[in-house]
């Protein structure tokens, strides 16, 4: 290779290596090359749980899906968490993009202002009502929603407050600022998404992908269960099939564990009503590979919810119990190649939800106005 052969590569790569520096932090540049455009507030939940994206594979690409709509803590609708009359922590499932979310579907239902906090690195009520400096004088409702395999991980200990206040000056913050523009959180993830998803690579990566699984069968580690034998594809994420891991179907749950986790949900409780006057009501969701892994084997399930349902009820933690519920369902309830619930899925929960509410119609809380066929605080 001659000398100016090289120095042209040497300088297409270093203007690429410079182009992909700084649209990892611009957006318009991200998306300039971006075949499936980022949405601010959209993306970075849309494409987290659509397992294709872990292996691109063209036999588990779904068609037809339902477009984004904007989600529902980003709309006016969305009360301030002073405002409103029901409180609502979860994860991704109430986050969902495809449809109208389970804290909007809610508030509609009981025409009330209905906050929600959304999960993200950290999955403790108690640290965001201390950053709001929140206080409560009526007794309100708090819905706690975890999917089942992260039950594991955010109740093997107690809930502790523990928020800080940013005490540094407006330099320091600045300096900070510049810092994380440099070393932007969330880079590797859009360095990834450049490689396997710009318009240059997106088709070339998922051919070779393809041609990997059909020839010799490889398939992403992230998603290692799958079913090509139904009508619809179906994937399985890894963490839900670990037998290592305590977020799996397979892992044996000891006593002392079921007691752990029990324990720090009640705990977790009584903190909310001591400290807050919120009443809480814990909202497990089944995970995908419980409901569904006949579709794949008849292996037994580690009974995990069961037993949660029972101890919780040993120490009076009201709990929305879906997993019969979806056991026994004849319509399909989660996406086939996506770790969240279709609209069936989700209509089953906020249904056994509103029930619960109308069942506190004697209470400080709510009652139920017969005439309007609807809910309304007392």
């Amino acid at each position: 290779m001659n000398e100016k052969a090289l120095r042209w590569i040497i300088n297409i790569a270093g203007a690429l290596c410079i182009y992909a520096f700084l649209a990892v932090r611009s957006e318009p540049l991200f998306n300039f090359v971006m075949l499936e455009k980022v949405i601010p507030e959209y993306w970075e939940n849309t494409k987290y749980g659509e397992l294709y994206y872990f292996n691109f594979i063209r036999h588990f690409r779904e068609q037809g899906l339902p477009k984004h709509i904007q989600k529902y803590r980003h709309t006016e609708k969305h009360p301030n968490v002073r405002d409103a009359d029901i409180l609502m922590f979860g994860d991704s499932f109430l986050d969902f993009s495809r449809m109208v979310t389970f804290p909007e579907r809610l508030s509609d239902s009981l025409h009330k202002k209905v906050y929600y906090e959304r999960f993200f690195n950290d999955h403790r009520p108690l640290v965001y009502l201390d950053k709001y400096d929140y206080s409560n004088n009526t007794p309100k409702l708090v819905i706690y929603e975890s999917t089942e395999r992260y039950i594991p991980h955010r109740f093997n200990q107690p809930h502790e407050t523990y928020y800080v206040q940013d005490s540094r000056s407006a330099i320091r913050k600045k300096i900070a600022d510049v810092k994380d523009w440099f070393f932007s959180k969330g880079s590797e993830v859009k360095y990834n998404a450049l490689l396997t998803r710009s318009i240059f690579s997106t088709h070339l990566y998922s051919a070779i992908a393809t041609l990997k699984f059909d020839a010799f069968g490889y398939i992403s580690p992230q998603t290692p269960v799958y079913s090509l034998n139904q009508k619809e594809p179906w994937l399985f994420y890894w963490e839900e099939v670990d037998s290592l891991s305590s977020q799996g179907y397979y892992y044996m749950h000891t006593e002392e564990e079921i007691n752990t986790y029990c324990d720090n949900i009640a705990d977790l409780r009584h903190k909310l009503k001591d400290m807050y006057n919120l009443d809480m009501v814990f909202l497990p969701i089944p995970s995908k590979y419980t409901i569904y892994h006949k579709l794949i084997n008849n292996d037994p399930y580690n009974n995990f919810l069961p037993r949660l349902y029972e101890g919780l009820a040993h120490r009076g933690v009201p709990t929305i119990r879906l997993y019969d519920d979806y056991r026994n369902a004849t319509e399909v309830l989660y996406y086939g190649t996506d770790t969240h619930w279709n609209i069936k899925g989700l209509d089953i929960a906020l249904n056994k939800t509103l029930e619960y509410i109308k069942s506190l119609k004697v209470n400080n809380y709510f009652a139920f106005d017969s005439t309007h066929k609807t809910y309304k605080l007392n």
